[in-house]
């Protein structure tokens, strides 16, 4: 009997073994989610300078963007170089004040921009006018920071249609992931992918390819992480829209603040001082215009989630 037993023992732990792989268990994804927010060590204010650049049109499209799964370093090097034109860059201060409330501010001789998320509500001036229904998707790389704890990370997350009853083990670069949202390889869904060492996010599929085998339509890859202070924070991040480098971002400086005023986040204050448009003049051109442009643009590939 002793026998029988110690052989059904090994065929049940053989099974479980083929089951989960030879990495071994998959922690359930709001686990990993809030390992994450462990690991990053946030705090409640910070501001951020940092490099916005915005690559033309024209730049050479890459299958998976740098980085991608399968792809060697030095392709990924090279997919991450700036095309001979160069992209344009703006400096970018940005400001969170934890939980929930964003807010983005470029200035420059040529355009200024005001983005503010706070409570769920948004706000974004172009050239000192309103863009109704302008869901920046370029600034939802912060949505994995704005949050400090678990409960409501994960529904925005399930909010933007990340499932987060399912995780999988996945492989990027060679490291092992954890991926929340899909199981490994499927592109087909929005998911978000940590490194299961330090639980830190690597890539996050916002809006998946419309068909199989293509890019996402929209993805972001959080790079180069960097310690400042004790606080975990990338250093450089990309936006890929369609397997095409669209954008990038690199930290000059995060600082650990405090009494940042709660004005300055006040949709409704900050509405009051600026004339609302349904949409920027026709003839107006430049960086504004550009922004127009993909806004525009975003609205076809990415529907937004209601809120």
């Amino acid at each position: 009997m002793l026998r029988f037993a110690v052989i059904f023992f090994l065929a049940g732990l053989l099974a479980a073994v083929v089951c989960t792989g030879v990495s071994g268990y998959v922690l359930p994804a709001p686990f990993v989610a809030e390992q994450m927010q462990k690991h990053l060590n946030l705090p409640d204010q910070m501001e951020i300078i940092q490099q916005l650049h915005v690559y033309p049109d024209e730049a050479g499209g890459i299958s998976q963007g740098a980085g991608s799964v399968g792809q060697n370093k030095a392709d990924a090097e090279k997919a991450s170089e700036p095309e001979a034109s160069g992209p344009a860059g703006f400096s970018q201060t940005v400001r969170y004040r934890r939980p929930g409330a964003y807010r983005s501010d470029i200035n420059t001789p040529d355009f200024s921009q005001i983005y503010i998320e706070s409570s769920g509500a948004r706000l974004f001036v172009l050239d000192g006018e309103i863009l109704e229904d302008s869901r920046q998707l370029y600034a939802c790389y912060k949505d994995l920071f704005m949050f400090s704890s678990r409960p409501p990370l994960v529904r925005h997350l399930e909010q933007l249609g990340v499932d987060m009853n399912i995780s999988s083990l996945g492989r990027l670069n060679k490291k092992t992931v954890y991926v929340a949202g899909a199981g490994y390889p499927d592109l087909s869904r929005a998911q978000v992918w940590f490194d299961k060492n330090t639980f830190l996010p690597v890539r996050w599929v916002v809006a998946p390819a419309k068909d199989t085998g293509q890019p996402p339509a929209f993805e972001i890859r959080y790079l180069d992480w960097q310690r400042f202070d004790r606080i975990r924070y990338p250093g450089k991040i990309e936006f890929y829209e369609h397997g095409r480098l669209a954008r990038a971002v690199t930290v000059e400086k995060l600082d650990r603040i405090s009494g940042v005023p709660a004005s300055d986040f006040d949709i409704s204050a900050v509405r009051k001082k600026y004339q609302s448009a349904s949409k920027i003049p026709e003839n107006r051109g430049g960086a504004a215009e550009e922004v127009r442009r993909q806004i525009e643009e975003f609205k076809k590939i990415y529907e937004t989630p209601t809120q």
